[in-house]
């Protein structure tokens, strides 16, 4: 025999390296496929969501349907206003909730002379001007009652229940901070002489920051200052928890209010201010003011304000700002206006029957008449659906 290797083939053996290649590689092109088409179908739902998007929010619509409505009691000296989507309606005898398809969602009632209300978020404060008890009321159903000292004049509650009271004592006046069971959790005095008076409070979403707007006379000339107070822990430290402030000779702030936990703006006659900050708030824009301002409106990611307008041609001009004070849009119009609203990213103008929906930045969805004058307008957590209060009706309204 040679000295070369023999093979010895077996009859029906099969070469079995070639054939697992060939198996690998068609299992191989199979996965590939499948991945093609799963990345293609993905990229074709991609689109068409896009596509969606894009006609969603180009979408102009030109009429306001009533899909549902209800009959409903207008009471004579009741106040009605938006509490976390629902309808809340409050007057001397007491405050309740209702849903836009009429169920009762809560009910509280008390005898005021004048009562105030105060809403933040999913939370409710209800007191009477000169009275010395602060009603809570939660989304929810939840209540609670805190009891003053001393006369109330102004109060502000949180998203969390904490409520900052402006209180009367003679020739002092208190702000005092309570928490959600009535306890007391901070206090300061302000004086003429000190500080100045309260005109305006407002208190953060979180409870940490409270913003006051005072008036004071200083050689006979009427000055302004807002202020800061921080009871979290970085106020802890400070005097009266104060940690910013900011002075305005020959102005009066009669308006400050929370956007949401960081930042506060303040209006003048003659500016806006936006001031920013988490724990110690700084002045991050100031807006000055040409044309006559008429109303403010507040958000929790925008504001609008509201000018006299008929030096343009109009009687109102609408300018709405984001956060930082910058201003996305403006519309000019006639008629005359009772709110402003925010809701999905829109600004809602409304009054009489006349209703203007647009984008922050300005694109028109809706612009026309309703059927019946509105007292009080709610977005919907969809887009396009709102609830209508009128003279004798609920009405769910969608845009068409």
């Amino acid at each position: 025999m040679g000295q070369g290797s023999n093979t010895i083939q077996f009859p029906g053996a099969r070469n079995t390296p070639q054939v697992d290649a060939e198996a690998t590689a068609k299992i191989r092109k199979h996965k590939l496929a499948r991945v093609y088409t799963i990345v293609l179908v993905l990229v074709l739902l991609a689109a068409v969501l896009i596509g969606y998007f894009i006609y969603e929010r180009s979408k102009i619509f030109d009429s306001m349907e009533i899909v549902s409505a209800i009959n409903r009691d207008n009471i004579e000296g009741t106040k009605i206003r938006e509490f976390a989507g629902s309808v809340m309606t409050y007057s001397k005898d007491g405050a309740g909730a209702m849903d836009a398809a009429g169920k009762l969602l809560w009910n509280q009632t008390f005898d005021m002379q004048n009562p105030m209300a105060s809403v933040n978020g999913e939370m409710a404060a209800f007191a009477d001007y000169g009275g010395s008890r602060i009603y809570l009321q939660k989304a929810s159903g939840e209540t609670g009652v805190v009891n003053t000292d001393m006369p109330i004049r102004k109060i502000s509650v949180s998203a969390n229940g904490y409520v900052a009271a402006v209180l009367e004592d003679l020739d002092v006046t208190w702000i005092y901070l309570y928490d959600s069971n009535g306890t007391k959790v901070a206090y300061f005095r302000t004086t003429m002489e000190k500080s100045g008076y309260p005109i305006d409070i407002d208190i953060s979403p979180d409870a940490e920051l409270v913003c006051v707007s005072y008036y004071y006379i200083d050689c006979n000339d009427l000055k302004s200052s807002v202020a800061f107070y921080n009871f979290g822990s970085v106020g802890q430290n400070s005097i009266d928890n104060y940690v910013s402030g900011f002075n305005y000779p020959d102005e009066m702030i009669p308006y400050v209010e929370f956007l949401d936990k960081e930042t506060a703006i303040a209006v003048a006659d003659s500016r806006i201010s936006v001031f920013a900050g988490a724990h110690k708030p700084v002045s991050v824009s100031e807006m000055f003011i040409n044309d006559e301002l008429i109303s403010v409106f507040a958000g929790t990611d925008a504001f609008a304000a509201i000018y006299s307008n008929e030096a343009h041609g109009t009687k109102y001009r609408l300018e709405v700002y984001d956060k930082e004070g910058k201003k996305t849009s403006e519309k000019a119009f006639d008629f005359d206006y009772s709110n402003v609203t925010f809701g999905n990213g829109c600004v809602i103008l409304y009054g009489d029957t006349s209703v203007y929906v647009g984008t922050y930045a300005g694109k028109l969805k809706f612009e026309g008449d309703y059927s019946k004058p509105i007292l009080l307008l709610v977005p919907q957590t969809a887009t396009g659906k709102f609830t209508i209060v009128t003279e004798d009706t609920i009405d769910s309204v969608e845009l068409k």
